[in-house]
């Protein structure tokens, strides 16, 4: 199931979209999601790159960080990605 959140942020530029499936419904739906939105950019020659925000769980954020920030790194170089976590 997808949810977008319309009415919270309405007139707001970003919207969040909240996803609830298995790990990889999750990814799968993810990945459809960026594929339409490169379609519309392209579509539109909106030329910057087109940001993904995740929000995720304060409990999970060190495990996905690593020690010494590692596991964060190692994301960014095999995805070719840069990934910023707010503090």
């Amino acid at each position: 199931r997808i949810d977008i959140h319309r009415k919270e942020n309405a007139g707001a530029a970003e919207k969040p979209i909240t996803i609830h499936s298995t790990p990889e419904g999750c990814s799968t739906a993810c990945k459809i999601i960026m594929e339409i939105m490169q379609k519309e950019a392209q579509d539109t020659k909106f030329t910057e790159e087109i940001p993904l925000k995740i929000l995720a769980h304060n409990n999970f954020v060190g495990r996905l960080i690593g020690k010494e920030g590692r596991n964060l790194k190692k994301i960014e170089q095999d995805t070719d990605t840069k990934i910023t976590i707010s503090p």
